[in-house]
């Protein structure tokens, strides 16, 4: 039986500080997931933005450059985390991937402000690589349970970013068009 290789999940980390940077990079490879650098949020949004342009010129359509998940700091000059976030969720290409915080950032107020930003998760440091690892495989799983119902659905293994985000905005859309014809019926 010949079975294809699966790809290595593919994780972008983002952090100032480089010593942070290559702890993660190393536990991260040696569990067998393939690690992206950045030591910036804006260096995040060049380095994603390129793997979105690669993905759409791919011969390949199961060719993967895109990071499957993203672990990002908060606190970073320039393009902090929470900014780096909203850029991401705001994309439509990118929006669906997985986003945890991991940060020093342990006031209540901090974390609130993330969850209510609508990040996936929020690890603190100090952490323990087998929490960071057991969310990071978590947060995986879930995706692979989404992709592998989109491909139930349409059959086609790369459309599932595509198709969630034409759910989302399906369901938008008729959110939208309740609100009105409520609207309308009650005050006309």
């Amino acid at each position: 039986m010949n079975q294809e290789a699966q790809p290595r999940p593919r994780i972008m980390v983002v952090d100032d500080n480089v010593d942070f940077l290559n702890g993660i990079e190393l536990t991260l490879q040696m569990e067998g997931f393939e690690v992206v650098r950045a030591a910036s949020g804006q260096e995040a949004l060049q380095i994603l933005e390129q793997a979105f342009h690669r993905q759409m010129q791919a011969s390949d359509p199961a060719a993967r450059y895109l990071p499957d998940l993203i672990v990002a700091d908060i606190m970073m000059p320039g393009l902090d985390g929470y900014a780096l976030y909203e850029e991401i969720s705001n994309n439509p290409y990118l929006a669906h991937i997985p986003f945890i915080f991991l940060t020093a950032k342990t006031e209540a107020e901090d974390i609130r402000k993330g969850k209510q930003l609508g990040v996936d998760d929020y690890l603190t440091k100090p952490f323990s690589p087998e929490d960071l690892l057991a969310t990071i495989r978590g947060k995986l799983r879930r995706v692979e349970q989404q992709r592998t119902l989109a491909e139930q659905f349409t059959g086609e293994p790369d459309k599932s970013p595509a198709l969630i985000l034409a759910l989302v905005i399906i369901g938008l859309l008729l959110a939208i068009g309740a609100g009105i014809g409520y609207w309308l019926s009650n005050f006309f």
